[in-house]
């Protein structure tokens, strides 16, 4: 079969591997889409990440053999699977740090996704392989985990009524946030350096959306929220340079989520004083879990979240370097990779 591998930022190899052997509790799925998520670029350029490797965990594709003691699933099912599941029963779990979960961390499908076919392990087969509905595309539903991974950070706060939440990064991680907290009946204020991004924003829906080389974000957006501030920033992208801005941006008591982790090491420097006094939060969120994996497949199947508009480009197993390359470049959102195409 044909494997993508990344040996470094500018080279990627297409090698022919032996198809992946699955036991009894396994199963074997053929990629038909495999997105590139953020987390995908930033091993692509870390040093620190061993290569080469096989990345790709946004996938969606067809069970093409099934283990013995497999009962769940038949050949031919189309399905999505997420890399990592916890076990749902350790200490971080009870307390839904589903991600932090020691299983979840050893977990994985292989070789990636950015390949022809993957061996899903008995974990994932039991509580992270989902059958998609016949009317869903595998390209859409290979949306499914990242989707997830916004439930999964919107589910560590309480989003009122009419709250106002500031989104920086107008990516396509960016894009679904949107339409969730919209679906919450809250209001969000994008911001994003790219006109071209804070454009597109606007005509996928946004009443508010910002560029800090063109305004002042903190005056616009007191102005918004009638002088108090947002309630929740999304930081969708990160350095210590936004983490420190998003204070001003926060109200009294807010919260801030950091979505993303840096491109590199990134050490910030935050009055202690600041945090204590205004009673800031700031929660991390890193990944998702099974529930919200099935909760993200739903709300795409029924048409609440619009997935198809995000999708720029699909490419071949043999164009990954020029998709990743666009995306660097900030000229595509959704890049989707099709190995047998």
């Amino acid at each position: 079969m044909k494997v993508a591998f990344c040996y470094s930022s500018k080279k990627f190899l297409i090698d022919d591997i032996p198809k992946p052997q699955i036991n009894g509790d396994e199963i074997l799925v053929k990629v038909m889409a495999c997105g590139i998520c953020g987390s995908d670029i930033k091993k692509i350029f870390d040093d620190k990440v061993k290569k080469p490797i096989v990345l790709g965990h946004e996938v969606a594709g067809d069970v093409v053999e099934i283990g013995s003691n497999v009962k769940d699933f038949k050949i031919g099912n189309r399905v999505v699977v997420t890399h990592h599941v916890p076990c749902c029963n350790c200490q971080y779990c009870k307390h839904e740090n589903y991600s932090m979960c020691r299983q979840f961390k050893s977990t994985n499908i292989y070789p990636g996704g950015f390949s022809q076919f993957i061996r899903v392990p008995k974990e994932n087969v039991s509580v992270g392989t989902l059958k998609i509905d016949k009317k869903v595309s595998y390209e859409e539903a290979s949306f499914s985990e990242p989707l997830a991974c916004c439930l999964y950070s919107l589910g560590k706060i309480n989003l009122f009524l009419r709250d106002f939440v500031v989104i920086i990064g107008l990516g396509t991680i960016g894009l679904l946030f949107y339409q969730l907290i919209k679906m919450n009946k809250a209001i969000p204020i994008g911001i994003d350096i790219d006109e071209n991004r804070v454009d597109f924003a606007k005509k996928f829906g946004f009443d508010f959306a910002l560029n800090p080389n063109k305004e002042n974000i903190t005056e616009e957006i007191l102005n918004i929220t009638k002088g108090i501030g947002a309630d929740l920033v999304i930081l969708t992208a990160v350095n210590k340079k936004i983490l420190n801005q998003s204070l001003s941006y926060i109200r009294d008591g807010g919260k801030i989520i950091i979505f993303a982790g840096a491109i590199k090491k990134e050490i910030a420097k935050i009055n202690i004083n600041e945090l204590y006094r205004r009673e800031i939060s700031i929660i991390g969120s890193y990944s998702s879990s099974p529930k919200h994996l099935s909760r993200a497949l739903k709300l795409i199947s029924h048409g609440d979240i619009d997935v198809k508009s995000l999708t720029t480009r699909r490419f071949p197993l043999e164009e990954i370097e020029k998709s990743v390359e666009l995306i660097v470049n900030r000229k595509a959102y959704k890049i989707i990779i099709e190995p047998w195409s």
